[in-house]
Parts: structure tokens; C-alpha cells; sequence
């Protein structure tokens, strides 16, 4: 039986709400296009929209057009720029307004399906933020000008959106006369690529060839197909001495003021670790969709990420935010605050070929093949032979020096150095704090050297000895004020180094500058020679280091006091191991574990309430031994409330489960290694009555897509029998539907009534849904599991996070959200706290629902008939 079109159009009329995507929705099938359809949001700030995302996109439907796509909102205002924008302020370039986008349209770039509104190719031409001059972005379409500032890869300064007397959708888009204007400038012709794959809008279609050309050019070089295990090995490090400025045999690149990444691409898996190993990928999420965007399905990318400061130059100290921040919330604001963008130097691994044997030159023409944009991944440039106009470039703008490489070289891993690869730095100049001397010998007895160290965060930290540079004046001078300010006990945060044990300690309070040649192995100053006494410069403001090397450090963590779960308040509850790692290769930690539930307790626990819950323990993370807790064990505090359950599976045999009503229950559990928390269908109160019945829709072979189909008809055979119907994602790739049942309905009838349900669903799709429950009799097709519906059946509760890679969560959706373009994996432990954040909770009507049950049967049958 074929499925039907659900009426988008008549859905939103019959809304509530006023909701800014019905013409969106109106235009487009969920069930045929692969656009996303976004939930029902918060409403807009109440001072409106200063400030948010855009996107260009550059479209080849009917006409090849752009589209500017403005955050004003929850929604993307969009216009179509049939020219395209311009850097010209002379130019006036038509900008039509049309339907606003849902805000998950900023990382759309796919190919819309034939038959689909809008039907064809699609690029991120660019993305960035926006800032709104002159009071918010609905003040300005209130009086038909919007004053804007763009902060994008190829579209930066002040524009505006002037609209016309001709009609109500037609404005011009204008450049305004600042620093990134050019007159006679064609930024459309110049750049005409993605931002996120490096592919022009006509090359979208061509991903898989362009990657199999790369992987059979790889093949004819020699690389052989083998795995590259990266997580456990160290990346290819520089020797710090052993090549000069000139060699033939070499090329020259920029050193860069970054943090050290590897990424890693499986299909649609991304995973970015630091040169310690340590995973990152949670930190820097556009890089994940960029490197996800690339051509090829296998892929290990070693580069640098590096954030820019206002004259273009790759800062570390801007990038601190994004290396220490390790809550969702805080995560979200720093991606907003400090754009990155990852500069990647070599190819180790495309399309299951080994590439580290291949000569440098060869590795890197596959990666320029391979990384074509300069958006938010992109090629290192490189010269060969001559590095001296480079390095001179470096000197003159404050940058860090070279790496010079051997061009014939392999990738070896680290950590051992080889002079395959030897950096080249220019002097650098850094203040430090004096935290003691050291006597010397001859004419310098009194003081032959000064130690210093800097700050990182709130610790001292040691930076070695400076014994070079001093006069006989300065060195009075120095001695004068070192001994007034001489204290007992070393100033210096942690262990006191052993080349230290014969100073004399002061008080952290003299700075100086130091000129030097860089950091050793220990983040010791490499070459320091004294330039003078720095009276302008505080002592917490010196905090030079080797960023390289600190970056192996682990940030501080929080504490349980500090972090979102509160204090503990009651006997018995302590947070403990709240740094052992759960998932190892996302570095998540119980801690993190702990974070998330306590943020979206105020959804989740009102689901739980009075509700017995069984516990999946996992007390060495994912891939240690798992078990399922239904008893509260032995030494559970009093406060912690319970429930006795008759098994009736084994009559007579009692189980004592827990109640979880409070956030303290809660993180009780969760402490205990607890990662999925699985209900049953009864209340505390009503335990022989069904309050909900679920479909679990099992993908077996067949892909996501269909399991959408079986939730949209699921959902229609529902709501004709006056059911209601909420969907939420497995957390391991399928989906559930869930009907409230209300007060009143004993287990057998609630188990007909979903046996029968799920029969009519699987009877619309037969050719790819079953019911069968053994599996070897399924084909490979989507197993709609009707099972789950019984006394003592459970299901995974609505925010309950998942024992797999990516900490993934079974997060309620808003049926909006139900289309080609939505991707299960992407609600995670980091991802959902912010989403819970900005989005109602799709199940905050569930509990209070009271169906008529018994006249669903009745409503039902008259379904099969109109429907035969």
C-alpha cells in the first residue's frame, strides 16, 4: 500500500502557534527532500536578534543563484541574490525575500533530490556570524533597513538589506564603504567553493569520483591497503636543530601558533584527538563538519588548528577558551566567539591506502587534490627549495619561524624526532616573572643567573634560567631588589625542579623580557638572553610558554562543586572518579556523564517520577563489563526511595527497584557507572495499569529513512484513532514511538492495541518491514518491535544516554524534525544540554494526555476500511 503525502500545508494551519517555518514546510515533503525540518523553538530574546549565524549558499536549481541566509531569531531570514553578493560599495544587487529556514540550514550542502522544490545542487558558499547595527535585526525589517556586520571567510565588514518601493519581497543587498571594501571586485568569480567541502556547486554531484580517482592514484604510487591506527601513536615531530634556509631537498612551511590535530574520518564519523592523543573533537565541531564534508570516506588528516587575530596572524592565546571549555554551554558560546579554522599538512591514510610511506611531495599532492577551499579545512601552502624570503616574513610580522621538510621524507611517528622535519624559528621576545637566583662563579658570584617562570591559569610555572644579557649596573640593580623581596619557600605551583635546589626565592612580583630561541622537550627557554626590566607589565600577565608542549597538559577539570551537578546535600551522596574515562575515544568522563544529567534533569525527571526504573551499569565506561541493576544494592542511603516488585516472570520472587524523584536520586545513580537509565510502563501508584506503549523501530539493513516512513505512518494511524503519538531517537540508530495511554488501561489491552498498530504500519511497508521477532527470518528488513509493552518489559528512557562511541542520546524530537536530513548521531552527552536549552521539550505534554482508549479500537477499524 502506498504511503501517503502528510498534508504539510494543513498541519500548519491547524498549529497554535505562530510559526515562522509553515511556508518552509508547506513547500517541502520530509518523506522526499534531504533539507531538515527544524522543532518549535524558544521564543526570540526579548530586546530581538543583535547578533547570530549566516550562511551564503550557492544554489543551481532552475537558475543558479545565491542565497543569504541571516539568523533574525529562531529562524534564518532568507534571500535569494540572483548575482550574487559584492565587495563593490557601487554595486546594488537584487536580494528577493523568501521562506525563512529552520537555523539547521547553516550547515546544509547536499544535492536536493529531483521532483523536490528547489531540486538540485547546493554549496555553503560561506558561513561566519553576523552583528546587527542600529538596534536588532526586527527593528530593521520593521523600517525596511537592516545594518549589518559579517564576519566570514569571504564576506567581511558592514552591509545592508535596503527594500525597494517595487514589491513586499524585494530589497538590495549593498556593501558599505569600510576596510574589506573593493571597488570593481568580483568575489563571486574569484571564490566558488564550498566552505566545508572545497567543492564547487558542479563537483557535488561528483564527491565519490573525485575520491575514487584519488584512491586509484594512490594505488598506482604504491601505497598499500593496510589500517593506520592513530589514537595510540604520537604524530611526526620536528627536530629542533639540522637544516638551513636553503636546502633543494627541502620545503618550507610556516610554523603555526596552534594546537597539533589529527582527524581521523570513517563515513560520517570524525574524530579529532591532540597531538597527546587526548580527543578534542567535542571542542571544535565546524572543523568535524568540515573534515566530514571532504571527498572520501576514509580519511587521517595531520595538520594545526589555529584561531586568527585582527591582523591574520594565528595566536594561540585566542585559542585557550577553546582548549579549556568543557560544558555544552560553554562550548556553544566559544564556537560562537573564536572562529578556527584547521590548516592541514600532510595525508596519512585515503581510502583504506597507507599513505606514510609515500615520499612528502606525493602525500601532498594527493592532500591538494583532496582539500580544495579555503574554508574551514585547508591545505598548508608550502615553497620549495627557498625559505629564506618565508622566514623573513616571519621576522617582520611577529610569526613563530618554519618547518623545513625533507621533500622525499616518509611519516614517521613519533615520539622519537628525526631531522626528516626541523624547525626554524625567529627570536621571540616574552616577559617573564623572577621567582629566585642563582649564585655564579667569578665576577658574577653574587648573581649568576635568574630563574622565571610563568603563569598558565592560576599556576606559577617553571621556565628555566636566564644567565646572559646583564651589565655590571643591571646586575646591582637586580641583586638590590632580589634580596628585599627574598622568601623561604619557592613561589613556584607543584614540584620544585631539580636545577633549581641551590636559588634563593622571591616573591613573584619582578618582571623582565627575555629574548630567546624558543622552548625545550621540558618548556625550558631555549638560548634566553636579558633584555631589561619590564615596570609596565603585571606578573599575572606573563604567561609565555611552549604551546606545543602545554597543550599535552590536561586542562584542569572541575570539581563536582564547580561543575553543573550542585553540592551534594545529602548523607551519602559523594560524586566520586569523576575523571575516569568513559568513552576513550571521545575523552568523555564520568564527570561529563554526571554534567549531563544534572542539566537536563528538569526534563527528564518529571518522566521519571514515581516511575521504577531499572539501572545499566557500566562502572569502567563503555568498554568495560556492563550489567543491568534492577535491585538497589546493599549500603543505598535511606533517602533514596524504593519499590517492591512481584517478577511476573518467577512468582514469588520479589525485586526491590529504585524510584528516582529528585536530582540527588539521580546523580546517585548516575555515580554508581549508570549510563542508559531504562523505565517500565507503570507508575508506583498504578503498576497494573499501561501508561505508555512503544514501538521500537529496529533498522536491521535497511537505512534511517526508512525508519522515518514507518514513524510518519505510525503516527497517521494514531492520530486517526485519536491516539496521541511522540517520537525520540533510540540512541542507537532507530527510532521510538511512544503513545500515552492515561490512567486505567490494564497491560493486556494495551499490549493488543500495539500488537495491532504495528501490524498496520508493517502491512503499509511489507516489501522493507517486519514483526517477525527472530531475527534470522527478517531478510535484513526494519524489525518494528511491538515487544516492549509488558510488566516487566523496559525501554530506554527520553534523554537517557547511550553506552556507545559518541556518548549518543535518545532524545525526544518534535515531529517537524522528521526528515531525510535527520542524523541520529548528532544528539550527544555535549549536544542535547544545549538543545534542551534552546528547544521546548518535545514530551513535556506526554504525562498529562488522556486518550480515549476504548474508542480507538472503533476508529481503528473504520481506518482499515477506507484505507483498503
Amino acid at each position: 500500500m502506498a504511503s501517503r503525502k502528510p498534508d504539510r500545508t494543513a498541519e500548519a494551519a491547524k498549529s497554535p502557534r505562530n510559526d515562522a517555518l509553515a511556508d518552509y514546510r508547506a513547500k517541502r515533503d520530509p518523506r522526499r527532500t534531504n533539507e531538515p525540518f527544524s522543532p518549535e523553538r524558544k521564543d526570540s530574546p526579548p530586546r530581538g536578534t543583535l547578533g547570530g549565524r549566516f550562511v551564503v549558499h550557492l544554489h543551481k536549481a532552475r537558475r543558479t543563484h545565491y542565497d543569504l541566509r541571516i539568523q533574525v531569531g529562531r529562524t534564518l531570514k532568507s534571500f535569494a541574490v540572483p548575482r550574487g553578493p559584492s565587495l563593490d560599495p557601487r554595486e546594488r544587487r537584487l536580494a528577493v525575500n523568501t521562506e525563512d529556514h529552520p537555523l539547521e540550514y547553516l550547515e546544509f550542502e547536499e544535492i536536493i533530490p529531483e521532483g523536490n522544490y528547489g531540486a538540485g545542487p547546493m554549496i555553503a558558499w560561506d558561513v561566519g556570524r553576523v552583528g546587527y547595527l542600529e538596534g536588532s535585526a526586527e527593528a530593521g525589517i520593521e523600517r525596511g533597513k537592516i545594518d549589518f556586520v559579517l564576519h566570514g571567510f569571504k564576506l567581511r565588514g558592514r552591509f545592508a538589506l535596503v527594500k525597494t518601493r517595487r514589491g513586499d519581497n524585494e530589497w538590495l543587498l549593498l556593501k558599505k564603504q569600510d576596510a574589506f571594501a573593493k571597488e570593481g571586485a568580483d568575489v563571486t568569480a574569484e571564490e566558488t567553493r564550498s566552505v566545508y567541502s572545497g567543492l564547487e556547486v558542479d563537483e557535488l554531484a561528483e564527491r565519490g569520483e573525485l575520491s575514487r580517482r584519488l584512491e586509484e592514484r594512490a594505488a598506482a604510487l604504491g601505497a598499500p591497503e593496510r589500517d593506520v591506527r592513530v589514537a595510540d601513536k604520537e604524530p611526526m615531530l620536528a627536530a629542533l636543530s639540522g637544516a638551513r634556509l636553503d636546502d633543494p631537498e627541502r620545503l618550507y612551511e610556516l610554523k603555526l601558533d596552534g594546537v597539533r590535530a589529527v582527524a581521523v574520518r570513517r563515513g560520517t564519523y570524525v574524530a579529532l584527538r591532540y597531538r597527546s592523543g587526548r580527543p578534542c573533537s567535542a571542542s571544535y565541531p565546524e572543523i568535524v563538519r568540515g573534515v566530514r564534508a571532504l571527498p572520501g570516506a576514509r580519511v587521517v588528516l595531520d595538520g594545526e588548528i589555529v584561531a586568527f587575530d585582527e591582523q591574520g596572524r594565528p595566536r594561540f592565546q585566542r585559542l585557550g577558551p577553546r582548549i579549556q571549555a568543557r560544558r555544552a554551554m560553554d562550548i556553544a558560546r566559544a564556537v560562537d566567539e573564536i572562529p578556527v579554522v584547521y590548516l592541514v599538512f600532510d595525508l596519512l591514510v585515503l581510502g583504506g591506502r597507507d599513505l606514510t610511506g609515500l615520499p612528502l611531495l606525493e602525500r601532498k599532492a594527493l592532500l591538494a587534490k583532496l582539500v580544495r577551499g579555503r574554508g574551514l579545512v585547508r591545505v598548508l601552502d608550502h615553497i620549495e627549495g627557498r625559505g629564506q624570503e618565508l622566514f623573513a616574513l616571519c621576522e617582520s610580522t611577529g610569526l613563530e619561524g618554519l618547518v623545513a621538510k625533507q621533500k622525499h621524507s616518509p611519516y614517521r611517528f613519533g615520539p622519537r624526532r628525526g631531522e626528516a622535519w626541523v624547525k626554524i624559528k625567529c627570536e621571540q621576545e616574552d616577559d617573564f616573572v623572577v621567582i629566585g637566583w642563582i649564585a655564579g662563579q667569578g665576577a658574577r658570584q653574587r648573581l649568576g643567573s635568574l630563574s622565571v617562570g610563568a603563569y598558565r591559569g592560576d599556576a606559577l610555572v617553571y621556565r628555566g634560567r636566564v644567565g646572559s644579557g646583564f651589565d655590571e649596573r643591571t646586575l646591582s640593580d637586580l641583586l638590590e631588589r632580589l634580596e628585599a623581596s627574598e622568601v623561604p619557600t619557592s613561589p613556584l605551583s607543584g614540584r620544585v625542579p631539580e636545577e633549581t635546589r641551590e636559588a634563593r626565592w622571591v616573591r613573584p612580583e619582578l618582571v623582565v623580557s627575555v629574548r630567546h630561541m624558543g622552548y625545550s622537550e621540558d618548556g625550558r627557554l631555549w638560548h634566553p638572553v636579558f633584555r631589561g626590566v619590564r615596570a609596565d607589565v603585571a606578573p599575572e600577565a606573563c604567561t609565555a610558554g611552549p604551546h606545543e608542549q602545554e597543550l599535552e597538559v590536561e586542562p584542569e577539570r572541575e570539581s563536582p562543586e564547580s561543575a553543573e551537578a550542585p553540592a551534594p546535600t545529602r548523607p551519602g551522596l559523594v560524586l566520586t572518579n569523576r575523571k575516569k574515562v568513559f568513552w576513550p575515544d571521545e575523552g568523555y568522563t564520568k564527570g561529563d556523564l554526571l554534567d549531563y544529567y544534572a542539566a537536563v534533569a528538569p526534563v527528564l525527571l518529571p518522566f521519571l517520577k514515581n516511575r521504577p526504573v531499572v539501572l545499566v551499569r557500566h562502572p569502567d565506561g563503555i568498554r568495560g563489563k556492563s550489567f543491568y541493576q534492577w535491585n538497589v544494592p546493599a549500603g543505598t542511603p535511606g533517602w533514596i526511595r524504593r519499590m517492591i516488585l512481584e517478577d511476573p516472570e518467577e512468582p514469588g520472587k520479589k525485586k526491590h527497584v529504585f524510584l528516582i524523584d529528585d536530582l540527588e536520586s539521580l546523580l546517585y545513580v548516575v555515580n554508581l557507572g549508570c549510563i542508559p537509565i531504562h523505565v517500565l510502563a507503570f507508575r508506583e501508584r498504578t503498576r497494573w495499569e499501561c501508561d505508555f506503549i512503544t514501538f521500537d523501530l529496529d533498522l536491521g539493513e535497511q537505512p534511517f529513512a526508512r525508519a522515518i516512513d514507518v514513524a510518519l505512518t505510525l503516527r497517521e494511524i494514531l492520530e486517526t484513532a485519536k491516539l496521541p503519538a511522540y517520537v525520540k531517537t533510540s540512541g542507537q540508530g532507530g527510532l521510538h514511538v511512544l503513545t500515552p495511554l492515561g490512567p486505567g488501561i490494564p497491560f493486556e489491552a494495551a499490549k493488543l492495541l500495539v500488537e495491532l498498530v504495528g501490524r498496520l504500519a508493517t502491512a503499509r511497508h511489507a516489501e522493507f518491514a517486519t514483526m517477525e521477532r527472530r531475527v534470522e527470518k527478517r531478510g535484513g528488513r526494519l524489525y518494528v518491535d511491538t515487544g516492549q509493552t509488558g510488566q516487566s518489559r523496559t525501554i530506554v528512557g527520553p534523554y537517557s544516554v547511550r553506552a556507545h562511541p559518541r556518548a549518543t542520546v535518545s532524545t525526544p524530537l518534535s515531529w517537524d524534525e522528521l526528515s531525510g536530513a535527520l542524523d541520529p548521531s548528532r544528539f550527544t552527552l555535549v549536544t542535547v544540554p544545549a538543545r534542551v536549552n534552546e528547544l521546548p521539550d518535545p514530551f513535556a505534554g506526554f504525562l498529562s494526555e488522556r486518550p480515549d482508549v476504548a474508542g480507538a479500537l472503533g476508529r481503528i477499524e473504520r481506518y482499515v476500511q477506507t484505507t483498503r
